[in-house]
């Protein structure tokens, strides 16, 4: 196979990404600088390095759901030693699957690991347009013409703008607002910073589902292994992505 779809598959990045990294001389083939992303591989034979360590297609792929709790960071580690996503996870994986994308610190819900890392790119990349499904606790509720604008796209600083969206009030109680989002990209921290852009304080947030993948009673803290139709349509949102292992 090609040089880029097999780092592709090995974890290391969207194809593009990996290009760049062959031309930046990061990647090795049985102890030569690689040079071109069209180079052949040989994945049973040929010995694979990117910045002098191994990198190898999985034997076998691996996808998970979790109920994400918050208080806990989506990260391989913490200088600060907080608990990670990681940490909830049995030794059989650690070290063997990564998160498909974030959630801050304090939100909680759906989140995604795979050591599929084409697929995982692939669902991630905003040329998919992928839905993210959010339930969010904001104080005010925001009002029509705020929910309007936040349907439209707004801009949530940076330079940035929010893409359009989805956005129904499913709630009320006294000051606090419970409003449904749905997304197509995933901007760093986006739902809060486009409440905050219309005067709304987001009091807690659970992603609630990721293309047709939902929670359902998942309790928070622990996980599941997705269902073979799960896997199947998460790679059909991923553009008809095939696996044979």
């Amino acid at each position: 196979m090609r040089l880029n779809r097999f780092l592709a598959l090995a974890g290391l990045g969207a194809r593009r990404k990996c290009e760049g990294l062959i031309s930046e001389g990061r990647i090795e083939i049985n102890g030569r600088p690689a040079d071109t992303p069209a180079i052949q591989v040989d994945p049973a034979s040929d010995v694979v390095r990117f910045d002098g360590e191994r990198v190898r297609i999985p034997r076998s792929f691996v996808y998970l759901l979790m109920n994400k709790p918050s208080g806990v960071v989506v990260s391989a580690s913490d200088e600060r030693g907080r608990t990670t996503v990681y940490d909830l996870l049995p030794d059989r994986y650690r070290g063997k699957v990564r998160a498909v994308g974030r959630l801050d610190r304090a939100s909680e819900g759906l989140l995604l690991f795979t050591n599929d890392g084409e697929l995982a790119h692939a669902l991630l990349h905003p040329s998919r347009g992928v839905e993210r499904t959010y339930l969010a606790w904001v104080d005010p509720p925001p009002r029509a013409r705020a929910l309007r604008s936040l349907e439209e796209g707004i801009s949530i600083g940076r330079g940035e703008r929010s893409g359009p969206a989805r956005v129904r009030m499913v709630g009320r109680r006294g000051t606090t607002g419970r409003v449904r989002v749905v997304l197509r990209e995933g901007k760093n921290r986006e739902v809060r910073r486009m409440f905050r852009a219309v005067g709304c304080r987001v009091l807690a947030l659970r992603r609630v589902g990721f293309d047709g993948l939902v929670l359902q009673r998942l309790s928070a803290g622990t996980h599941r292994r997705l269902r073979q139709e799960e896997i199947a349509s998460l790679r059909k949102a991923a553009g008809g992505i095939a696996r044979s292992g």
